[in-house]
């Protein structure tokens, strides 16, 4: 492709198609997109968000909120629930928004490693040796789920992934309750503090803001790690062959290239960031039961919020993780005039909230963001420098 993007540029690909680029105002467009591939600034830039995040979901909506009278703000554990389930849908979309793959069996790595974080709480109190505990298990058992799952492929991979997870879900309930303690779910985790209890997690960093808390700090500490790696698998030759798959596997095959090996480098990939999540959740929320860490409903959620914040982008599914958090822990409290507290009916409003997103903006939240931000600065479709082929052809 020639360098030069001041005007419109053509270019011709080996099946004949013709590959047409819009590039009026194409040179701001490359400039972000090179921007959002360097890692310095997709740290610099996710660290300035997460300092001010608590900020505005708790303390401006809670201000928005007394105005109209209707309670709007989040509460203190909220920030940290979001930025968990952040972590593990940026592993998910790897999977789902480059590979191409739709599991239903996330919660089983989600719900593993939760349960062996609690258990080794009660040898180790350490919420970051907690964390590598829940990572090492969620990663064992991807090796082998995946090597069965991945030779199928469409609706039978989900379906071979819904009945993994919902074996160990089942398990969990009835022969392993000596284990997980069953249907009372596992309390009494040990993991207050860090560095061994010297750090409370519930300690506020900042005395003015209770939103602050060392909780929330080491939840973006490890945000930061996770955008970190996901940016670098994206934009290494193993992200572009994972995006190659989800486009056309056949090709990717053709070239040589061993298409079940990949397939199963992207399981396990996602399935190590469902586990850091999962050994989080349950050191933020000091309990874990079977249908929270293990139901197929989980693994449900991780799909509704990867496509509600927009696949195939790195940040985008943790928007989603945001609307869907916000919506199922505040939403639900909200009392409105003549209909009453929304309650147990919080799904049927994420419900009409993911039909609307999905049917107006089809490329999720951050996709809306994107085109917008691409209208104002009369950058294109909002991706940057990837053209669109005029007639079907595909640009090499």
């Amino acid at each position: 492709m020639s360098d030069d993007r001041s005007g419109d540029a053509t270019e011709a690909v080996a099946d004949g198609g013709t590959v047409t680029e819009e590039t009026a105002g194409g040179s701001g467009g490359s400039a972000l997109a090179g921007l959002r591939e360097r890692d310095d600034f997709v740290v610099v830039a996710t660290a300035a968000a997460l300092v001010v995040f608590p900020f505005l979901l708790i303390d401006i909506l809670g201000v928005i909120g007394d105005v109209i009278g209707i309670s709007i703000g989040g509460y203190t554990g909220l920030p940290s629930l979001v930025l968990i389930y952040g972590i593990i849908v940026i592993g998910f979309n790897l999977l789902l928004g480059y590979t191409g793959l739709l599991s239903f069996g996330h919660a089983a790595f989600f719900g593993s490693a939760a349960y062996s974080a609690a258990l080794f709480s009660q040898v180790v109190p350490s919420p970051i040796l907690m964390v590598v505990a829940g990572t090492i298990v969620a990663t064992l058992l991807a090796w082998p789920i995946g090597f069965v799952s991945i030779r199928r492929s469409g609706v039978y991979f989900a379906v071979l992934t819904l009945t993994f997870g919902q074996a160990l879900y089942f398990w969990a309930l009835g022969p392993g309750s000596w284990l997980t303690n069953g249907d009372n779910g596992f309390s009494g985790i040990e993991a207050h503090g860090l560095f061994f209890g010297a750090i409370p997690l519930d300690a506020q960093l900042i005395p003015v803001f209770d939103s602050y808390t060392v909780m929330y700090a080491f939840a973006s500490v490890v945000m930061l790690i996770a955008v970190w790696v996901g940016n670098r698998i994206i934009n290494s030759p193993y992200g572009l062959i994972f995006e190659a798959l989800g486009e056309n596997e056949e090709r990717v095959e053709f070239v040589g290239l061993n298409v079940f090996r990949y397939k199963l480098m992207a399981f396990v990939i996602s399935a190590v960031f469902a586990g850091v999540g999962g050994a989080m959740f349950v050191i933020h929320e000091q309990y874990i039961h079977p249908t929270t860490g293990l139901y197929w409903i989980q693994s449900g959620d991780f799909v509704i919020m990867t496509v509600l914040g927009g696949t195939g982008s790195l940040i985008g599914p943790v928007f989603g993780a945001l609307v869907f958090e916000y919506v199922a822990n505040v939403v639900s409290g909200v009392s409105l005039p003549m209909i009453g507290s929304i309650g147990s009916l919080w799904r049927f409003v994420l419900g009409a909230v993911f039909v609307f997103i999905v049917w107006v903006f089809p490329r999720g939240i951050y996709g809306a963001f994107a085109d917008l931000g691409a209208m104002l600065t009369g950058g294109g479709d909002g991706d940057g420098d990837k053209p669109a082929a005029a007639d079907g052809g595909e640009r090499e």
